[in-house]
């Protein structure tokens, strides 16, 4: 009996052992699956939630990390199933809730999307991301109203949120605000006047109005900010056309066809303007590149034709005219023109019919036919205009408008009037960038490894005697550096790397191997983003050597890159923003904080990587990186002075340090000091981090009040 209840004990034992170990597993293959995640390896990231979902289908998260990992990958069917499941088992999740709802807007079920929205909102009642979506998403639908109601929400919680406004005035515009819109884009342009995107949506808002020459002041600014942008050359060609400026179209055309050389609407608008000149056989060139590149254009078929049939190609002209006639057979010019093609050729019987019927057609026409032979869709253009701020517009047409008598116009893109909000929402998955855009932009910590990924080579590598003292032992067959650029291995490298770290292992088999290379072998797990074992590496150094300078620093370097991936993933399964910097590129002007008080293991964290780089200045205290380390870790805390007072230290121990003058700058346009930190800034583009300038031009201005630069951060 006592055998037997023993027996029982020791089954307990391994049945507890055994769950443990599950549980241990499941963990840590969640942890890899988001890793894999955050650093894009979408299929690899789904066969880890795969496995997590087969061990313990009850968990929501697995779901809801598939189902993001399935968005990237644009299966938004098989990713809203995993949200769907997601949902079912935790319907509080408001992260699931905005990524479905932005399925939904992909699959252009707007209501539904809106559902999804609404849905997150009674949970999170201020949450800006749903309410900006769901903005965006009434507008879709156009609801204009409701979706100034979503947005003037924003504003009043967060009112220096830029890419509010412009989404505001998008939707009166619609809504037939036009005062309303141009209140928001001035609004935004008098707050951060080096935001290209709300001078371009003011100019179309004033082209609209036809109020050409304000528009084409907005659009010389827009190019002055951004020049390296094929669709605003475009818009301020199409401007010009309407001042009357060909020299100036034709330049802006030439642009767009050098930025973009597949362009095959600046091809087009080029080639009217060069036939209007008189350029006919350029004009043909161009109209001949269109339909290279789009065979089924045929309003551009059309126009060549009729150059054709002016330099007395007429056989050309025939054949381009016979697909016209085709494709448009009560089109009256049409057969009128091939009637001319045919007399020239010989065909007289031909040229009789056609003539016939182009003169029946006509007739038709003034009976009220669709199609006019003489129409040129521009009956009003011989109007004088009152004024020269409100000029009569010239007849455009958009890109994809197919009606055969609109040939003779130029295009323009047929999203022209619209804002498209759709890779707003493709960035806004990517984390809770709005709570953490200052300190994605900070420079980030600096460490110690083997491989450094720095850009900057037009400084010396850093020093530090510590660090030269230890490499002096060579421990291994490259000396450690000291970079924030570490590159992490992969491929080739990755098996290189691990094949050293197992060397190293069996080398401290042997009780005479140098255990400072415990350090080496730390730095390598580091590269190989095993920050667990690389911090249990530096432990059993600090256990007989507690004052190791080097072990000190790199453990609270792999402490931080550990906390900063976790971090990030939580982020990325907040409700994601509507973009960063709200646009395809760089337009939201909010330096925001990420909201880490919620997270109290964040907390500890900061505080064991903040003890162990006071050690290293006690020990070292011309170390300049712990002082700078230490800087970022206090404005992860929100001491923003304490920061500010250790970026200046580093700076003293080392005048040319670039990356402390950048963060030192961010740092003080944060604390309302814009003259001071854009004078860092400035230092920093001179030592070697040439984006200093673009900071300066974001967030360099002094415009902005106290009341309106604390809500950016909020």
């Amino acid at each position: 009996m006592i055998k037997k209840f023993v027996l029982i004990i020791v089954l307990l034992k391994c049945l507890v052992s055994i769950n443990t170990n599950a549980q241990i597993n499941t963990d840590r293959m969640l942890t890899i699956g988001k890793n894999a995640l955050y650093f894009e390896d979408y299929v690899l990231a789904i066969q880890y939630f795969n496995k997590v979902i087969k061990a313990k289908p009850y968990l929501s998260d697995p779901y809801f990390f598939r189902g993001l990992a399935k968005y990237y990958l644009e299966d938004f069917n098989g990713a809203e199933v995993d949200l769907n499941t997601c949902l079912n088992k935790n319907p509080f999740l408001v992260d699931a809730y905005n990524v479905r709802g932005i399925i939904m807007s992909k699959k252009k079920n707007y209501e539904k999307a809106i559902k999804d929205y609404s849905s997150g909102l009674e949970i999170d009642p201020e949450n800006i991301n749903l309410l900006i979506n769901r903005g965006n998403s009434h507008s879709m639908l156009e609801e204009y109203n409701l979706a100034i109601d979503d947005f003037n929400k924003i504003i009043e919680t967060n009112p220096s949120m830029l890419s509010a406004y412009l989404s505001r005035g998008a939707a009166k515009i619609n809504a037939g605000d036009s005062i309303g819109a141009l209140n928001d884009y001035s609004k935004v342009i008098k707050r951060n006047p080096y935001m290209s995107e709300a001078f371009a949506s003011r100019g179309v808002l004033y082209y609209q109005l036809q109020q050409f020459e304000d528009a084409l002041k907005d659009y010389d600014k827009v190019i002055e900010l951004k020049d390296d942008f094929a669709g605003y050359y475009m818009t301020r060609g199409v401007i010009r056309y309407q001042l009357d400026d060909l020299r100036g179209t034709m330049s802006d055309f030439d642009k767009v066809i050098e930025l973009d050389p597949k362009n095959v609407v600046a091809y087009n608008n080029r080639g009217i303007l060069r036939a209007q000149v008189g350029d006919k056989n350029r004009a043909i060139d161009d109209f001949s590149r269109v339909l290279a590149l789009d065979p089924g254009d045929l309003l551009t078929l059309y126009n060549r034709s009729l150059l054709y049939l002016d330099l007395g190609q007429f056989r050309k002209a025939l054949r381009d005219l016979d697909i016209i006639v085709k494709n448009y057979p009560e089109f009256g010019a049409g057969y009128y023109n091939r009637s001319i093609a045919k007399q020239n050729l010989g065909d007289m019987q031909g040229a009789k019919l056609d003539y016939g019927t182009a003169i029946k057609l006509n007739y038709d026409q003034r009976q009220g036919s669709e199609y006019a032979a003489n129409d040129t869709g521009n009956k009003d253009d011989s109007k004088d205009s009152k004024s020269s701020k409100t000029k009569k517009k010239k007849g455009t047409r958009k890109k994809s408008d197919k009606n055969i008598k609109n040939y003779n116009k130029l295009a323009v893109l047929d999203d022209f009037e619209e804002n498209d909000n759709e890779e707003e929402q493709i960035e806004s998955i990517r984390g809770k960038v709005q709570n953490r855009n200052i300190f994605i932009d900070l420079e980030p910590v600096f460490g110690l490894t083997y491989y450094s990924g720095d850009t900057i080579l037009t400084r010396p590598p850093y020093y530090e005697k510590e660090v030269v003292a230890f490499n002096k032992k060579e421990l291994y067959k490259q000396p450690l550096i000291i970079t924030n650029k570490e590159i992490e291995a992969e491929g080739f490298k990755y098996i290189r790397i691990t094949n050293d770290i197992s060397f190293i292992t069996d080398e401290l088999k042997d009780e005479e191997t140098d255990r400072d290379i415990l350090i080496t072998r730390g730095a390598l797990y580091s590269m190989v983003m095993n920050y667990s074992s690389a911090m249990a590496d530096y432990n059993e150094i600090l256990k007989s050597d507690p004052d190791n300078v080097i072990a000190l620093f790199n453990r609270a370097y792999s402490r931080h890159k550990m906390v900063e991936i976790i971090k990030a993933l939580e982020e990325e399964t907040q409700a994601p923003s509507s973009n960063m910097l709200n646009n395809s590129g760089n337009n939201n002007n909010n330096i925001s904080t990420p909201k880490i008080e919620k997270n109290t293991s964040h907390v500890l964290d900061y505080e064991l990587i903040t003890k162990d780089l006071n050690r290293v200045i006690e020990l070292a205290p011309g170390f300049e990186f712990a002082y700078y380390n230490r800087a970022i870790i206090q404005c992860l805390k929100k001491n923003f002075l304490q920061g500010v007072e250790d970026f200046t230290k580093a700076i003293e121990l080392n005048p040319d340090f670039a990356e402390a003058y950048f963060n030192r700058g961010l740092t003080l346009i944060y604390l309302k000091q814009e003259a001071n930190g854009t004078a860092d800034l400035s230092k920093a583009g001179e030592l070697g981090i040439y984006k200093a300038y673009n900071v300066i031009k974001r967030y360099g201005s002094e415009e902005l009040s106290g009341e309106e630069r604390i809500a950016e951060v909020e």
